[in-house]
């Protein structure tokens, strides 16, 4: 599946425009990025605005912080566009943001989500000149087909916290990493619908499945990724990793024997594949990329790096 990423944002604009020429510059690059709202620039401020979306198929994950004071899809939006689509957003601003959708005003808290149906008109307006959010577009077959009376879900504000924030957290971090939605896409998605259905409420055997696959898959992959940031602390352990992802040791331990190997074997694989890689370079002394890739000790270091490619360290230098 090919996954898709764009980045919009005012530092982007030539150099040189007025305030107005920014803004009306930046509205019609906005109508080539989505053509899913307009926004409403805060007046007596510069504008300022970033944007980002990750397509994987489907399902599109989102990310908006600006100097906005109001986000609006209009009926034009829903007849150019023709999505049917959900759209779960997550208010990450400060402040209350106030929403009308389906001929209801409804308050969202700061952390707290809205379920919207792209085929009808919204509103938004935040109670400051910045608004932020980010959201996930899911297709409407899917969650109907999981989800009973999910259109009941639509338009009110749904609390923080459980698995509709999980499914958010799993998004952003995505969006931050690109990479590892380029890597796993298909299974991206399908983890994203089986957190948010749980969250909207799936029941009997559609629920236990999106459990037994959605959680344990979310779990693991945030696992990885703080392995993969923190494997060069010296004094870094499966303890630790388990803390950082907010869960016990011995789940940990489970979901990487399950994925493949355990704790120790990943962690010394990324260290010695990064001493790989500095080595190559040849610009610092084997003992400093030993430590600087956690190992306390450059004997061992020596001996699991002749073991994992075949020649020493030095001999790798420069190669």
């Amino acid at each position: 599946m090919t996954v898709i990423r764009k980045e919009l944002s005012t530092e982007m604009l030539p150099p040189g425009l007025d305030e107005r020429q920014r803004v009306r510059l930046f509205a019609d690059l906005v109508g080539q990025f989505s053509d899913s709202a307009d926004f409403d620039p805060a007046p007596d401020i510069r504008f300022r605005a970033a944007m980002a979306s990750t397509y994987i198929g489907s399902t599109i994950l989102g990310s908006c912080d600006g100097t906005f004071v109001g986000v609006r899809r209009e009926r034009r939006h829903v007849r150019d566009s023709r999505d049917d689509r959900y759209c779960l957003t997550r208010n990450i601003s400060t402040l209350e943001a106030q929403v009308i959708h389906r001929g209801r005003e409804f308050t969202v808290r700061p952390g707290a989500l809205t379920l919207f149906k792209l085929d009808e008109p919204f509103q938004s307006a935040d109670r400051s000149s910045r608004t932020q959010f980010t959201c996930v577009y899911l297709p409407a077959e899917a969650l109907r087909a999981v989800v009973s009376g999910v259109d009941d879900m639509v338009g009110r504000e749904l609390e923080s916290g459980g698995t509709l924030s999980l499914a958010m957290d799993y998004s952003d971090m995505l969006l931050k990493h690109p990479v590892a939605a380029s890597e796993a896409g298909l299974a991206i998605a399908t983890h994203l619908l089986d957190l948010i259905s749980i969250g909207l409420g799936a029941r009997g055997d559609v629920a236990l499945q999106a459990r037994r696959g959605g959680l344990r898959a979310v779990s693991l992959n945030a696992v990885l990724m703080i392995l993969q940031k923190r494997f060069a602390e010296p004094d870094f352990s499966a303890h630790r990793l388990a803390a950082a992802a907010g869960l016990s040791e011995r789940y940990v331990n489970e979901l990487l024997y399950e994925a493949g190997a355990g704790f120790t074997a990943r962690l010394t694989e990324l260290r010695l594949r990064k001493a790989a890689e500095l080595l190559a370079r040849g610009e610092a002394r084997v003992s400093d990329i030993a430590f600087d890739c956690g190992f306390n000790d450059l004997s061992y270091f020596n001996r699991c790096f002749r073991r994992r490619f075949g020649l020493t360290p030095t001999a790798a230098r420069g190669r």
